[in-house]
């Protein structure tokens, strides 16, 4: 038989695929190798993946840069809103000193996750509310015009107007 006349039961054998090589060029077969993947488990697998990224370690957490960090948040926020986090252990992270200490003044992240916290800001308790505006993240990049504005919003001893 001709190089170019390989057919399957020609000289590759009979188990193997023919295949047309160029004119002139002798195609040897290689035995393959076989990939599989498994399928994606359903939506119950992603959220226990999101919920061991929210409530990985403080220490981890602390160590994220901006992006990171806002990342985090972003993840971490719905999972509180469903409370797959609680609240608790979300503001621990939240209000230590060392979350806020990395971040950039210039860079957009710190008053983006205080927009994203005032956002979400129904889903805490009010001492849980104070404790958020009391920590180094909100202080540093919660602007104080929009600060009086919430807090006349959502203080109890504000006047009807």
């Amino acid at each position: 038989q001709a190089c170019g006349d390989q057919t399957p039961g020609g000289s590759l054998g009979a188990g193997a695929h023919a295949m047309t090589p160029r004119p002139g060029k002798v195609e040897v077969p290689i035995k393959g190798e076989v990939v599989l993947r498994r399928p994606r488990k359903a939506k119950a697998g992603d959220d226990e993946e999101a919920t061991l990224m929210a409530s990985a370690d403080i220490a981890k957490i602390i160590r994220l840069d901006g992006p990171g960090k806002l990342n985090w948040l972003c993840k971490a926020l719905p999972l509180v809103r469903r409370r797959k986090l609680q609240p608790s252990e979300f503001l621990d992270i939240i209000t230590n000193q060392r979350f806020a200490g990395n971040l950039d003044d210039v860079m957009p992240w710190g008053s983006q996750m205080v927009t994203m916290l005032r956002s979400e800001i129904d889903d805490f308790q009010p001492q849980q509310v104070q404790l958020l505006r009391q920590c180094d993240l909100w202080g540093r990049f919660a602007d104080s015009d929009d600060e009086k504005a919430v807090e006349r919003a959502t203080s109890s001893t504000a006047l009807p107007a």
